[in-house]
């Protein structure tokens, strides 16, 4: 009989840094997770795996947070040019 061919190999170990550097990618930088995922050249479910041992939010998660945060940024300087907009327009009003 011959030798069993193994047909995975085990994935890499990574690193302390590594891990904590991929998760600050994802939960301070705002990088969506498959950005990060595709150059850090990991797999999808190593850096979920990550988050959850740091404690943070999964990836889908901070990913939606992070669509949220940047559309709430958006949406306060719409308001703001608005205001200024209107500002101008009522003085001009008045005049």
């Amino acid at each position: 009989m011959g030798t069993k061919e193994r047909k995975h190999t085990a994935p890499p170990g990574y690193d302390e840094a590594f891990k904590a550097g991929a998760v600050r990618m994802v939960t301070e930088q705002g990088r969506p997770s498959r950005e990060v995922v595709a150059e850090l050249g990991v797999c999808i479910d190593t850096p979920r795996s990550w988050l959850r041992a740091a404690g943070a939010p999964s990836p889908g998660q901070t990913d939606r947070q992070n669509r949220d945060a940047k559309r709430l940024r958006e949406l306060e300087a719409e308001n703001r040019a608005l205001r200024k907009s209107l500002r101008r327009k009522t003085r001009s009003l008045m005049y």
